[in-house]
């Protein structure tokens, strides 16, 4: 442990200077791959507005078009099956690889994640890109790091730049990509974390902006500011927006249940017909077959809803990122707007809950723009000016983002770099504020921690997770928290796992080589040398230990 100890602290003596170096290759190659998988996607909304336009054109199209979403079911149920950590947004298994639960194949998860969104986003499935960019941008950091031989320390830093790069490219957010790696993915503030993952947010952007242009994700302008009397507005918005975060990460576990009993009823049925066919199939072939009717069941419904939107609401259908213009321009009426706002809760839900690959990002942002537009259009009932819709639908964004995700920061910032607009800021962060503040007092769990818990949660992954973990070391980087537990108690009294050491303690600017009877205090920043396995624990113990509040 000594050994490994030195060699960890000397190669992070050395490569904190090339870090940031590091990071702008990772961003550049993660900026090239993401804008790939954009006009990917690009294509393939294109050619699903064409499918929709076919399929009305008669009953013969409409059969031709059913075939299409059924061959489309096969293959990502395929997909899935080959390479079952393509499954939903990818952000829940970014923060297991981080913290040792996985150890993803990059470039099968870089494939495999491309193909199943372009195909699921195409098909109708209203999902967005955002997770899987961040995905794919940390299968190229490892990819990086297993490249160059790289520790587990600056392997897992390497994951990070090249997860912030990810969304930086998806929306054209570079700040809002590196502030999303420390408030959710490391939940902590690293100034080498910060600095990287910035350089590599950058370099993406930069490549990304040369293939799609300086325009905004939400390109529409605030023509009326909202004066500070009509502020109890933005109040609403958040209130309304932050018990619609609530229904909405309830939803979404009621979906994950929902299906999955699909899914065994899909794979009871095939079992029965199996057995009663004339092959003489083994205990082991029906489990394959069960799992694969399982994973085709759950697409075939939610694309059978797809289906139907393609006559009945294909503006439900995608991402939906178009109708965040269309509902600021006031475009839609209050009745429309219920009604879309049912259809669009439903099937996004219903989207993300049949396992199906793609992210969550865009498609509660644009709930949170029908949100707020509805609001708007309520309040004019009462007299509200119309002409501030526009305001209330951006504030509404970031609300919705802080009250699922529960990263209000990042909401902030990432609807500013995603309007183009900085006159909103007070408002944005209101908003933000009181919808987080409702999240939290229900006592919710955030959209990602809730997804990781459940996958955890799962056998199979518990079973096969004793099959990578291993004892390459690592250092995790930590800060005690004025008024948390361990501020003045001893490192004797942190509880940590037997053979993890902290082998640094910065007070002031100055290092401190610690014993057990060193006193930590409010403010220190930790070095904590750990294996690959100890990961989750220690940084369960960091959570309750050094970054509550315990008001003592």
């Amino acid at each position: 442990m000594q050994e490994s100890a030195v060699k960890n602290l000397k190669r992070r003596d050395s490569f904190k200077y090339v870090l940031v170096l590091e990071g702008v290759l990772i961003g550049l190659i993660t900026g090239a791959l993401i804008s790939v998988f954009r006009l990917m996607l690009t294509g393939a909304d294109a050619l699903r507005g064409r499918l929709a336009e076919y399929a009305a054109s008669g009953i013969g199209a409409a059969v031709i078009s059913a075939a299409v979403l059924i061959v489309l079911t096969v293959i990502i149920s395929w997909l899935l099956g080959a390479e079952p950590d393509i499954a939903g947004s990818g952000i829940p298994q970014v923060e297991a690889e981080l913290s040792g639960q996985k150890d993803m194949c990059w470039w099968r998860v870089i494939a495999a994640k491309m193909a199943g969104c372009a195909l699921a986003i195409g098909g109708g499935l209203a999902l967005g890109r955002e997770g899987p960019s961040i995905q794919l941008g940390s299968m190229v950091g490892k990819g990086f790091a297993r490249a160059g031989h790289r520790l587990l320390t600056e392997e897992r830093l390497l994951i990070t730049c090249g997860a912030g790069a990810g969304l930086s490219a998806a929306f054209g957010a570079p700040l809002a990509g590196a502030i999303f790696t420390l408030e959710e993915l490391h939940k902590n503030f690293s100034a080498e974390v910060l600095l990287s993952t910035m350089a590599a947010s950058a370099a993406a952007d930069f490549v990304a902006a040369n293939v799609f242009g300086l325009t905004p994700v939400f390109d529409f302008e605030v023509e009326h500011g909202l004066p500070l009397s009509h502020y109890w507005a933005v109040i609403i918005v958040g209130i309304a927006v932050g018990f619609f975060g609530i229904l909405y990460n309830k939803t979404i576990a009621f979906m994950q249940d929902l299906f999955d009993r699909i899914g065994k009823d899909a794979a009871r049925f095939a079992g029965k017909m199996l057995r009663k066919s004339a092959f003489n199939l083994t205990d082991a072939h029906l489990n394959t077959f069960g799992e694969k009717a399982s994973r085709t069941g759950k697409l075939l419904v939610v694309f059978t809803l797809a289906y139907i939107m393609l006559f009945k609401c294909p503006h439900a259908l995608g991402s939906g990122s178009f109708l965040v213009g269309e509902i600021s321009r006031g475009e839609f009426t209050l009745t429309a707007l219920v009604i879309l706002l049912l259809i669009k809760f439903v099937f996004s839900t219903a989207s993300f809950g049949s396992g199906s690959p793609g992210g969550i990002f865009l498609p509660l942002l644009v709930l949170g723009a029908v949100t707020g537009g509805l609001v708007c259009r309520i309040l004019g009932l009462f007299g509200f000016d119309q002409i501030y819709i526009t305001e209330l639908v951006i504030v509404a964004m970031a609300g919705y983002f802080s009250a699922i995700v529960r990263a209000p920061v990042t909401g902030v910032v990432l609807i500013t770099e995603m309007t183009g607009n900085f006159t909103c800021l007070l408002p944005l962060v209101l908003t933000a504020l009181v919808a987080y503040l409702i999240a939290e007092s229900f006592r919710i769990e955030p959209i990602y921690t809730q997804l990781l818990h459940r996958s955890q949660r799962n056998t199979r992954t518990a079973q096969r997770r004793s099959r990578f973990l291993t004892d390459r070391k690592t250092i995790v980087d930590a800060e005690v928290h004025i008024g948390s537990f361990m501020d003045g108690k001893s490192v004797m009294a942190f509880g940590l796992p037997v053979g993890t050491l902290i082998v640094s303690v910065v007070r002031d600017g100055v290092e401190i080589i610690p014993d057990g009877n060193t006193i930590l205090r409010g403010g220190d920043q930790l070095e904590i040398l750990m294996r690959e396995r100890d990961i989750t624990d220690v940084e369960s113990i960091l959570d309750e230990r050094c970054k509550t509040v315990t008001g003592q």
